[in-house]
């Protein structure tokens, strides 16, 4: 059975796919339905974008909390999706005007720039393809890589020390499948200008949680604690991980 790492790109979406324990392939889409029509029969599809989504809220999503609180010195690389109304908008300036009305805060310019993501994704599980739900699972790259590390965060900030912050998480992720490094060569050379290096690992990441090289699929927060939420459409608000088998 297959399963699928995505993450945002300059060419749209990156899919990673493992076959069982072994990686398979590596493609882009144009947009997330593109993904879906093509990995639509995976066993799990995990992807880097907000699924869950509060309206109208001042309330953060638990997820986000969880895993900033996990993440530690990384905890900056989880920032606050937009409440639902403010994705569908289309300019900036119209998207912090709705989510300063609706809630309490703004919206940071980082958020906006995956709101077209995030609203692709929305409409698909939402309005488009109800049997996507539970496939298609929202994962954060920092919280996996923090995961398969025995629960360390990365020492190393993909911002502000881009190599050894490369070799860093290639090193977590060689514990698990040790050919790995071969296969993003291999990924980054097919693909060529169509996704960087950290797009690569995020995707591999990813799918490397979702294959059979890693234990049972785990949420942040735990699906049967009482911080377990959904949003008023139903979709959960959690970040999937898994941790190395030993």
């Amino acid at each position: 059975m297959s399963v699928v790492g995505v993450d945002g790109c300059p060419d749209g979406w990156l899919a990673v796919v493992y076959e069982g324990d072994t990686f398979a392939r590596a493609c882009t889409h144009e947009d997330f339905g593109s993904v879906w029509e093509t990995h639509g029969s995976a066993e799990t599809v995990l992807v880097d974008v907000p699924i869950g989504l509060r309206e109208a809220s001042n309330e953060k999503r638990p997820c986000d909390d969880a895993a900033r609180a996990v993440l530690g010195p990384r905890s900056s690389s989880v920032f606050p999706p937009p409440v639902r109304a403010a994705v569908y908008e289309d300019s900036y300036d119209d998207a912090k005007a709705l989510q300063e009305a609706q809630t309490d805060g703004s919206l940071g310019v980082q958020s906006w720039h995956i709101a077209p993501k995030i609203r692709q994704l929305d409409r698909l599980l939402r309005e488009t393809v109800a049997d996507a739900r539970g496939v298609v699972r929202e994962a954060h790259p920092e919280v996996c890589f923090w995961a398969l590390a025995d629960e360390r965060p990365m020492a190393y900030s993909k911002t502000g020390q881009p190599a050894a912050a490369f070799w860093e998480r290639v090193a977590v992720l060689e514990r698990t499948d040790d050919g790995i490094l071969a296969d993003v060569q291999a990924a980054g050379t097919d693909l060529g200008g169509g996704a960087s290096l950290d797009d690569l690992l995020d995707a591999f990441v990813l799918a490397v949680t979702a294959s059979d090289l890693t234990g049972p699929l785990r949420t942040l927060p735990p699906a049967d604690s009482a911080a377990a939420e959904r949003d008023p459409a139903g979709l959960p608000m959690e970040m999937v991980y898994s941790r190395r088998r030993t």
